[in-house]
């Protein structure tokens, strides 16, 4: 794992993530949202993240072609969609900013007309098969959680936003308040996230694939935006960078809107 400063630690109620800052003060919709998660949820993740990451139990070989992997349910016959995919680490600020600023508002407007697909950065040895993320082992359970969500609920309108509710919180992924909160909001059911989460070498063979996909094709960078399978920005140290014909949502939806046609 990279080294960090946190200590993932197995309390009764869930897991706990140390770090050197002071005890967070959940916001007060926080409190008035707050539900019990059942304990088992964090326990079962994380017991299968030590035994699946730390010991080879699954191998992903990615397609050949490396395909986009999710949203082809929008499709309609005889329509082409244009593929659009942001790859990202969930503890990442950039990724907050990019989600933010430019894929979620291009979403909004362009929903109907794209492939799109979410996907994680981190690094899986060719040797052991482990997987690592680099903020940490936090990150990496933030990022199966979100991946959970989804294989469960694949229609961008709710796991791209309860992907971006969390991220817009990503000091404190993975603690369950906030899990709860986005789940809350935007309508996803915590029995299936959790089986999803809960089963054996589930959720870390879809963070081994992700993160596969991302090294297949060579994006290191959180986040990077690439369209119609070809870099189309990215969001580094606060900066925009590679983003030929403009950073702005204007220019995104212009690019796949000009796509579309050609496509159809």
């Amino acid at each position: 794992m990279s080294s960090t400063d946190e200590k993932v630690h197995l309390y009764s109620d869930g897991p706990h993530v140390e770090t050197q800052s002071p005890p967070r003060n959940p916001s007060l919709r926080r409190r008035l949202l707050h539900r019990p998660i059942p304990a088992i949820l964090f326990l079962a993740a994380l017991w299968i993240w030590f035994r699946a990451v730390f010991v080879h139990r699954h191998h992903y070989c990615p397609d050949k072609d490396l395909g986009s992997p999710s949203s082809s349910w929008l499709a309609q016959d005889n329509v082409e969609l244009v593929p659009l995919e942001a790859h990202i680490m969930s503890k990442c600020p950039d990724a907050r900013d990019c989600l933010q600023m430019l894929v979620l508002p291009t979403m909004a407007n362009v929903s109907s007309k794209v492939n799109f697909t979410l996907s994680y950065i981190g690094t899986v040895d060719p040797k052991s098969d482990e997987v690592s993320c680099m903020h940490g082992p936090g990150e990496c359970l933030g990022n199966i959680i979100q991946l959970c969500a989804i294989k469960v609920y694949p229609d961008p309108k709710q796991n791209l936003g309860f992907a971006n509710c969390m991220t817009s919180d990503y000091q404190d992924i993975p603690e369950r308040d906030l899990v709860e909160e986005c789940a809350m909001e935007y309508g996803i059911d915590f029995d299936q996230l959790n089986a999803c989460i809960s089963d054996e070498g589930e959720g870390i063979d879809l963070l081994r694939a992700s993160v596969e996909r991302s090294q297949h094709l060579g994006v290191r960078k959180s986040c990077t935006v690439r369209l119609d399978d070809k870099i189309r920005c990215i969001r580094d140290g606060g900066e925009w960078y590679d983003c030929d014909g403009g950073s702005e949502v204007g220019d995104l939806v212009a690019d796949i809107e000009k796509l579309y046609s050609e496509y159809n």
